[in-house]
């Protein structure tokens, strides 16, 4: 009755296996990789997905794939075994991998599945076959009920109709003598056409993709027989040993003789009769109880050990410099805020010329600056400092009065210069920048009455100029320069050149040619396109405030590992989702803002207070974690590392297709010895993390209300911050501090000197 089934009658195999680079894989089975340390990078079917430790991926029967895997990485991999008596699993629907964030349910069901059923397939014993059998079907039940069939319609596929046929046609006859005549034949092409459109569309030749296939099938034969060679070799359409044999020694860099003997000697090695290795209980304990079996160690987490002597500095902290550009009318109470907690002084004021009463009286012009000078005296009533941005859509909007006459337009900005002198004190230190190029779509415009308009205010002291690039002769702000301006780029950096070179500049064919090229707006895009994907996401959407609060914390902390100094940067801040540049999206600037328009606090508020309030000396920092000091107060900042920015800030061009890129782990885990520390200090944590968005189910209504009372957002509000936890800490000499750093996640700590 427990008979044991024919090896030939198996329906699943799984292995643990170092998976390396490999420049060509074609899926013949349903299969999931469940990597349990190290990572991969693979592309599938032209679309590029990193899987990172913890992480779960599928692929389907038919996939394409290329993959880099790191040195380290030990990956479970289960495939599904079919026959010709047997129903064809479907395609499953999975552009990102399952993970602790990404569909966390049914990640949690898959991972303990995949993990028994290896233990079970490897470790055999009575009734095993049965339990085996039971596992495989539950885990083909889970992807039907955690990522569904894929609709046929919406697959997304880099190679034509034409050649998917030829490629399935191949799959199915590798053993067969093919040649291109005879496929074009049965495709109805010419075999010219066929052979480019091919490699064009799936990066290999032809002959190349049935030489693949036949070693993929003629591997599987190695491991899984005991077939002669040259039986092997016939079996999969070689013409004769000799040519197997080199096709696989290219291949895999050992003579197919050679690959039997190393399989079958790694195989007594790793062979165990009662229990699992110990290296095998260590990688799968991290994720699952597996029965009766001591408790392995946590995952591993990228790791941030440090001992640091708090009495030393390595340099000091420079702010940013940011602009808060607001689309709703002003209030008071908001900018205090904003100065207050935010720490930001600059408040942009743009379309000026709507703000500005023009009108013709006897054939001259007659100004009036009565809606511009209550903003100004606003912004200035509050402590705060206009940033007053003259840009090419102010001479749309000069125009659309029906103004034509430039210089009419030089008439209006000397009276508004004259004005401004006349009436505020503190006008010299405001700041003026002229944005010449006409930016939005399709244009090479310079605008000459803009450019002609630099002049009349050339005695500030604050005059910028913008350059989707800097000039060659820019100099950094710390070098003496005469009769200088500053310049600054798309990227918000602040350099210093003479006006007279700047504006020579401005007429650069390079320039112009930037502008016209759209390079800005693509940036954008791309920008939003990632974080787009957060929004089209069932599960990840939840998640695209912290995503993007830990991205420009992350981007801030690398501005200063690259020598960069912060204070030479002016980006602007969208408080309620104001446009940061004319030509940006309403949907981006509606997601980088900093509260929602009716006044609900979004994530990127909180980290930007939290970079706001680090102290001015540095004791420590890398490329995910700064602390600061103050006298005997410490104040550390943390975030999950994003690779993927990295990308950005170094103006990588190519095109992204993930929203979240790669730290190595979910975790990354920070041990600091601080060293020099006597007396009482207050421990003070604030968390951003996706566990506290999980836990606001309270919120998830509010989520989907158009309009809010006062209430409703005032405890949106209320749920919405920062975990905080206090604690006392008596402290003599020294003091170790351990926290996690989950995906996304941000971490503020204050260590507080008390008098006790």
């Amino acid at each position: 009755m427990n008979k044991k089934k024919n090896g030939s009658d198996q329906i699943v195999l799984a292995a643990i296996e170092t998976i390396e680079e490999v420049d060509f894989l074609l899926m013949t089975e349903l299969t999931a990789w469940f990597v349990l340390s190290g990572y991969l990078e693979i592309m599938r079917n032209g679309s590029d997905i990193l899987i990172r430790t913890g992480d779960i991926f599928v692929f389907n029967k038919g996939d394409i794939v290329r993959v880099i895997g790191s040195e380290e990485n030990a990956t479970l991999s289960v495939k599904f075994l079919t026959n010709e008596y047997q129903e064809e699993f479907p395609a499953f629907k999975l552009n990102i991998p399952l993970s602790m964030v990404y569909k966390k349910d049914g990640y949690d069901l898959v991972k303990n599945c995949m993990a028994y059923l290896y233990v079970e397939r490897i470790y055999p014993g009575a009734g095993s076959d049965y339990i085996i059998e039971g596992y495989s079907k539950r885990l083909i039940g889970l992807l039907y009920r955690y990522l569904g069939p894929e609709d046929e319609k919406k697959q997304v596929h880099t190679a034509s109709d034409k050649v998917k046929e030829i490629v399935s046609y191949i799959n199915v006859n590798y053993a067969d003598k093919l040649s291109l005549d005879e496929i074009a034949e049965k495709s109805y092409s010419s075999k010219y056409y066929l052979a480019h459109s091919f490699k064009n569309q799936l990066g290999i030749s032809i002959g190349n993709y049935i030489k693949e296939v036949r070693l993929f099938h003629s591997l599987r034969m190695l491991e899984n027989t005991n077939e002669k060679i040259v039986t092997i070799a016939l079996a999969n359409g070689f013409p004769n040993v000799r040519s197997f044999n080199e096709a696989f020694k290219i291949r895999y860099e050992l003579s197919p003789a050679e690959f039997r003997e190393q399989r079958q000697i790694r195989a007594v090695q790793n062979r165990v009769d009662a229990e699992l290795s110990q290296d095998v209980l260590a990688l799968l304990s991290p994720y699952v109880p597996l029965g009766e079996l001591p408790a392995g160690p946590s995952i591993a987490p990228n790791r941030i050990e440090v001992q640091l002597d708090l009495h030393k500095t390595i340099g000091q902290y420079s702010k940013v410099n940011h602009v808060l550009k607001i689309k709703g009318k002003l209030m008071d109470s908001r900018l205090l805020e904003v100065r207050q907690r935010l720490g930001v002084k600059w408040v942009a004021v743009n379309r000026i010329f709507k703000k500005v009463d023009i009108r013709l009286s006897e054939g001259k012009l007659v100004c009036s600056f009565s809606e511009l000078d209550r903003i100004l005296q606003q912004i200035v009533s509050v402590g705060m400092i206009p940033y007053l941005q003259f840009q090419s859509i102010d001479l749309d909007d000069w125009e659309e009065r029906g103004f034509h006459n430039n210089e009419w337009f030089q008439t209006v900005m000397t009276e508004l210069n004259l004005h401004l002198q006349q009436n505020y004190m503190t006008s010299q230190d405001w700041m003026y920048e002229f944005r010449c190029f006409y930016e939005m779509k399709n244009s090479r415009q310079l605008r000459l009455s803009l450019v002609n308009a630099i002049s009349i205010f050339k005695n500030y002291k604050n005059v910028f100029i913008h350059f989707p690039i800097p000039p060659e002769d820019a100099v950094l702000l710390d070098i003496i320069c005469h009769n200088a301006v500053y310049c600054i780029d798309d990227w918000t950096r602040m350099r210093k050149i003479p006006l007279e070179t700047a504006l020579n500049y401005l007429f650069d064919e390079d320039y112009i040619r930037v502008i016209g090229e759209n390079t800005n707006i693509q940036d954008q895009n791309r920008i939003l396109d990632r974080m787009l994907i957060y929004d089209q996401d069932d599960y990840l959407h939840a998640y695209s405030d912290l995503a993007q609060a830990n991205a420009s914390i992350w981007q801030y902390i690398n501005l200063m590992n690259q020598n960069e100094i912060a204070g030479h940067y002016f980006p602007p801040l969208s408080l309620d989702s104001a446009k940061l540049f004319e030509y940006f999206p309403d949907e981006l600037a509606s997601k980088l803002s900093l509260l929602t328009p009716d006044g609900r606090y979004k994530d990127n508020w909180y980290a930007t207070e939290f970079v706001s309030r680090l102290f001015d000396e540095i004791v420590f920092k890398n490329n995910s974690c700064i602390v600061t000091k103050q006298q005997d107060n410490y104040r550390i900042l943390t975030v999950y590392p994003e690779e993927e920015q990295h990308l950005f800030i170094n103006e990588n061009k190519e095109k992204l297709e993930l929203a979240w890129h790669k730290a190595k782990s979910p975790y990354v885990f920070v041990k600091m010895e601080l060293t020099n520390l006597e007396g009482t200090y207050r421990l003070i944590k604030q968390r951003l993390t996706t566990e506290q968005i999980d836990q606001r189910l309270d919120l998830a209504d509010l989520r989907k209300c158009k309009k809010l009372s006062f209430e409703d957002i005032a405890y949106w509000n209320a749920i919405n911050r920062p975990s905080r936890s206090v604690e006392q800490l008596k402290i003599k000499g020294n003091h170790t501090l351990e926290f996690e750093v989950p995906i996304f996640g941000i971490f503020m700590i204050d260590l507080e000197k008390t008098n006790d």
